[in-house]
């Protein structure tokens, strides 16, 4: 699932954020630590940026944009239902902040609430001021994967690509819905695009393997294998395409 994160830019910015009205003391300690908390999600450290974020939220409970950075750093940590929590509350905080219905539903996708994930993804994607519609395509496309739709699964990733050709996550659940739909000849196409834009995806590169020896193509199949074990050569997906490889005609 992808969640909307804009990432900060700046104190100027930050300030901004803040209806361009001169903040409170704490109100711009709580943006101090909003920045640092942002900056730890991108280093990948869920756990420090949920302490900087919960002093932010703290010193400025009103602030929307604290609320969400706040539920991707659940989300980041796997805490769904804190996560859905946060990001009910920076709706309520303000209505109109479209990406949050995405990662709402991302949250509640994770937390096994597909339908009502749904109903938040399409609330994102049918508001025309929501400027990454593919995000909600793609999820969309997750969700109707999950209920085994795969019809409408295809569709969405579809027009996901529509809206950003080089989306290789979307090449790639474009491929898994074909392939349950049993068209192995198309799957093994949306496979090698997904790889096109994501060279080092190598989930795409196994799968795309699994195709290739399905429709009777172990020569390339066994490049594909090959290429995984490249890629990742102490991974458990790399023990897998082994095993695949040692299999092959």
């Amino acid at each position: 699932m992808i969640y909307c994160w804009k990432s900060l830019c700046g104190m100027a910015l930050l300030l901004c954020l803040t209806a361009c009205v001169t903040p409170s003391p704490n109100q711009e300690q709580a943006l101090i630590h909003l920045r640092l908390g942002d900056s730890l999600i991108q280093e990948g450290r869920p756990t420090l940026a949920l302490a900087e974020l919960l002093k932010a939220v703290e010193l400025d409970p009103n602030n929307p944009m604290i609320r969400n950075f706040l539920g991707i750093a659940y989300l980041e940590k796997g805490l769904f239902r804190q996560a859905v929590e946060q990001f009910e509350k920076a709706l309520q905080l303000d209505p109109e902040y479209v990406e949050i219905h995405n990662n709402l539903g991302t949250a509640l996708m994770r937390d096994g609430k597909i339908s009502e994930a749904i109903r938040e993804f399409s609330k994102a994607l049918n508001n025309p001021l929501y400027t990454t519609p593919h995000f909600a395509q793609y999820n969309l496309g997750q969700a109707y994967s999950a209920l085994k739709d795969y019809e409408k699964a295809r569709n969405y990733y579809q027009e996901a690509l529509k809206n950003s050709p080089a989306y290789s996550l979307a090449y790639y659940g474009l491929g898994m819905s074909l392939r349950a739909l049993h068209k192995p000849v198309d799957a093994a196409e949306a496979f090698k695009m997904a790889i096109e834009h994501a060279p080092t995806f190598s989930q795409a590169h196994y799968d795309l393997g699994e195709v290739l020896e399905e429709i009777g193509q172990p020569s390339l199949a066994r490049l594909a294998f090959k290429e995984v074990i490249r890629l990742g050569p102490d991974g458990a997906l790399a023990r897998k395409a082994s095993k695949r490889l040692k299999a092959l005609p």
